[in-house]
């Protein structure tokens, strides 16, 4: 592709590529230069200062609004030979998120390929900081000559995530990559650093500020029949200012326009634009086509469905189009048909309705809420609503929009919708309430739990309640319940909602949910079998709404996990990861994680579980906090059947913590105390082991523990009368208990039977590790019977560490001290299944990076290959892995 033919490629960003997946919400509008007007004069020499500057990596065209700014950008665009990308930011990037996914749109233009991969992890963190990485690891892979992107009218708050990850970007920006942000005031970047090590270039208002004859020759352009000594006195007194020349050329027309003066304090230049708007530029212009200025001024955009409707007129676009026409800045933006005006005309337009007619302008803003958010975009008919004063719409609309939205990663929008409506809603408001605390359960656990306390009142017996709203307020309940650690109630106060509410619980999303609550306590009490009635009839319920069809995909790869089904879980995995990643349900994704994870440590595969378990134990999630504490009790137990005591502790600690300040309720503890007479007794602490099992809230395994305590108090003759009197509720507590029962048998035939039983469901399952934890007795046990057990299960189960047995890793270890942190933990996934390529997206590193390590290890541990140090890796399993430096430090 030559030069010219790659500018044009890269300026026309409109035609998606093929690997543009998740950037479909991003207009392409906001991809491409709009085309300067006509009467803009051209200025070379602006052109030239940006073509040096843009030699540098990151340079900042600042200056106030009306400077030129864009258009400057526009006319350098045009003229540049260098391929560059093009993004026009606007109110609806206001979300972090969202300004990234448009960054990501941009970058495709000039670097095909580089935005899938980032954009669909920020969809599915809902952080911004690992897919930049991501994005600037690709980037730096790599060769191209110098291209730019253009990031137009950039406005960010200070200390804000899109400051943060914008910063980490600009400060490691590949060599052959140049940025280019125009904002009305300096970004919240390291200006003073880059500018120290010459990274930086500035434009500002002096550079930009027209010379007297380029502001004559605009007027002349704007204002043809101007006299000449009109001309010179008018460009002399607008000093520069653009958007003075501009208004100075419309107001022309009038026969008593006024001179204007330049680029005024910020307080003054409003009132001023305003007077100047009304009384200059429409004044004189027909009444139907300021009419629909005024009207539609209250949106960023307006296409002619949205004009109409808020205009009050059939003819609202051919009045926008009159307007573009006569030159009252207003652009049609091609090709979506929609109209731009001039920000600083519709503030004006707005602040002078607001100051005469304040009610006027919440109407239109209702009216736009209602058209936006029937038309599918309730982001920015939330923006319109909170403007308006509608606290209470705003808070239906966020309540039935709030998963969607947290889930494609705008919790942002949610946390500060919230934060403006919280404060009007009254707490004898029941509907409102019960909206404010479904959206706080997104945001912030702990508020929500609160919320839902402070309505106990609302659930007496004795108050006339309606039915919807009991319904409604017990499925809140069931909410609190469930995340305090406390499944089952909250299954059964989901249960009452739903036969309190009746056949309408499918026309309500929040009483709906109550199916999935349902769904997730069968699923954490280790007893989801697909074939069971009550599963069927969750599953058949649940498949009524689509929305909640598709999360139940992960409660049901949990359940299955739990259950002792690892292989039928990692099916349901395999199959919902599509699913996961298009749609970004992050509670999916969080559930299919945990439930792969799990099923990959049953099946024998630690070196795949472990970095997984790692990841989701320092990863909070405000909706399913039990997978955040299943990971913790997963590797405790991880490291226990390694031998690493330690290890164990630590991350027994971590669980024991979220237990203590968040997880309170019975399950959550029981599954603490389960764990923790585990530990007691592998370090021969039986009293606290005792202790621990008296916490146990479970039949089963208040059974299984107290048997354990007695073998290891030598009591083996009690242990056959507490099993006996416990009901396995699934495949694995049937292994556990027949194990058990075949250590304490009365005689060796006894025995065999009992463990012949195991076997049989655990090699029929998959199941390696709940086997392996019984020890080398029984494992030694079933060896003696290898000739009746399945060769492969027995192959998989020889490979596992089993508990009690430390591997020998002093030679391992000793080889192992001379690599970097990053090299150990590169290391430690080479047991994995996942390939070079998945290796680096997982560490945020390039596969080039990842490869120069990988010739480091191999040479400090005297290795051939990827297999030979996979086996030392295994010997290092049980050992704890040290911190791993975040992706933005790594360079």
């Amino acid at each position: 592709m030559t030069r010219e033919r790659e500018s044009r490629a890269g300026a026309d960003v409109g035609a998606a590529p093929p690997g543009r997946r998740g950037l479909a919400s991003i207009y392409q509008a906001k991809l491409r230069p709009a085309v300067n007007s006509a009467y803009l004069v051209p200025r070379p020499r602006l052109v030239d200062m940006l073509d040096r500057a843009v030699q540098t990596p990151l340079t900042l065209v600042v200056a106030p609004a009306g400077s030129g700014k864009t258009s400057l950008l526009r006319d350098w665009a045009g003229r540049t030979g260098l391929p560059h990308a093009w993004l026009s930011v606007d109110e609806s990037d206001r979300d972090p998120a969202q300004l990234w996914l448009g960054i990501l749109a941009a970058l495709e233009g000039v670097a095909p390929g580089c935005a899938e991969r980032p954009a669909r992890l920020l969809r599915q963190r809902r952080t911004l900081l690992p897919p930049v990485g991501m994005l600037l690891d690709d980037l730096e892979t790599r060769s191209y000559d110098p291209r730019v992107l253009v990031i137009d009218d950039l406005e960010l708050e200070d200390g804000g995530a899109a400051t943060a990850a914008l910063s980490m970007f600009v400060q490691h920006l590949p060599g052959w990559l140049r940025v280019v942000v125009a904002s009305r005031r300096t970004p919240p970047l390291p200006v003073d650093r880059l500018r120290a090590r010459g990274m930086l270039s500035e434009v500002r208002y002096p550079e930009l500020r027209f010379s007297d004859d380029e502001s004559v020759e605009m007027l002349s352009r704007l204002a043809p029949a101007m006299p000449a000594d009109r001309l010179d006195e008018t460009a002399r007194q607008a000093e520069g200012w653009a958007a003075s020349i501009q208004l100075a050329g419309l107001a022309a027309r009038s026969a008593d326009a006024r001179t204007v003066p330049g680029a005024p304090r910020q307080d003054v230049e409003d009132r001023y634009l305003e007077d100047y708007v009304w009384h200059e530029v429409l004044r004189g212009e027909p009444h139907d086509v300021v009419e629909v200025l005024a009207s539609t001024a209250v949106v960023d955009r307006v296409g002619p469905d949205l004009a109409r409707v808020l205009a009050g007129r059939d003819d609202a676009a051919d009045l926008l189009a009159l307007a573009e026409e006569r030159g009252l800045f207003t652009a049609r933006i091609e090709p979506s048909g929609t109209y731009e005006m001039h920000a600083l005309v519709r503030k004006a337009l707005v602040a002078h309705q607001h100051r005469r007619t304040p009610e006027r302008v919440a109407d239109l803003h209702r009216i736009a809420a209602r058209w936006f958010e029937q038309d599918g975009q309730p982001v920015i008919a939330l923006e319109h609503l909170l403007r308006a004063g509608e606290h209470r719409d705003g808070l239906r609309l966020l309540a039935a929009c709030v998963t969607q939205l947290y889930d494609s990663g705008r919790e942002d929008t949610v946390r500060r919708t919230v934060a403006a409506v919280q404060e009007s809603v009254p707490p004898a408001d029941l509907a409102a309430t019960i909206d404010l605390a479904w959206c706080r359960l997104y945001t912030d656990r702990a508020r929500f739990v609160q919320t839902v306390d402070d309505l106990a009142p609302w659930t007496g017996d004795d108050l006339d309640v309606d039915p919807t709203m009991r319904a409604r307020l017990e499925v809140l309940q069931a909410l609190a319940s469930t995340v305090r650690g406390d499944w089952a109630g909250g299954a059964r106060l989901a249960r009452s909602a739903l036969a309190t509410i009746g056949d309408a619980w499918l026309l309500d999303p929040l009483v709906r949910y109550g199916w999935n609550l349902v769904a997730r306590e069968i699923a954490l009490a280790e007893r989801w079998d697909d074939t069971s009635t009550e599963v069927r009839k969750v599953v058949f319920a649940i498949s009524a709404a689509p929305e909640r069809r598709v999360a139940l995909e992960g409660t049901r790869a949990l359940g299955h996990a739990l259950a002792g089904h690892p292989v039928d879980a990692l099916r349901l995995v395999a199959g919902a990861r599509q699913a996961s990643e298009a749609s970004n349900l992050t509670v999916l994704h969080t559930e299919l994680l945990t439930a792969e994870a799990i099923a990959d440590r049953e099946i024998g595969d630690a070196s795949a579980a472990l970095p997984v378990l790692m990841r989701l134990a320092e990863t909070g999630s405000e909706p399913v906090p039990h997978c955040r504490l299943l990971a913790c009790l997963e590797l405790a137990r991880s490291w226990l059947d390694g031998g690493d005591l330690g290890a164990a502790e630590r991350a027994f600690s971590q669980a024991r913590q979220i237990v203590e300040t968040e997880f309170t309720g019975p399950a959550g503890g029981s599954w603490l105390a389960r764990t923790g007479a585990l530990l007691a007794l592998a370090d021969g602490r039986l009293g606290e082991a005792r202790r621990w099992v008296a916490r146990v809230d479970d039949p089963f395994w208040a059974g299984v523990k107290t048997s354990r305590v007695l073998l290891a108090e030598g009591d083996a003759g009690a242990v056959s009368d507490v099993l006996r009197g416990v009901e396995p509720r699934c495949v694995r507590h049937h292994v556990v208990r027949d194990l058990l029962l075949s250590r304490v048998a009365t005689s060796p035939a006894e025995a065999e039977a009992h463990l012949l039983r195991a076997v049989e469901r655990a090699s029929a399952h998959g199941l390696v590790q709940t086997v392996a934890g019984e020890g080398p007795e029984v494992v030694e046990s079933i060896e003696r019977l290898a000739w009746r057990v399945p060769q492969s299960w027995l192959a998989r189960l020889r490979r596992v560490p089993l508990a009690g047995t430390a591997l020998s890793t002093a030679p391992t270890l000793e080889r192992a001290r001379t690599l970097t942190d990053r090299q150990l933990g590169i290391l430690r996934m080479l047991p994995s299944r996942l390939t070079l390529r998945e290796i680096a997206d997982e560490l945020y590193i390039s596969v080039n990076t990842l490869k120069f390590h990988l010739k480091v290890i191999y040479r400090e541990l005297d290795c051939a290959s990827r297999a030979e140090a996979s086996e030392l890796a295994r010997a290092l399993a049980s050992l704890p892995p040290r911190p791993q430096p975040s992706s933005t430090r790594r360079r």
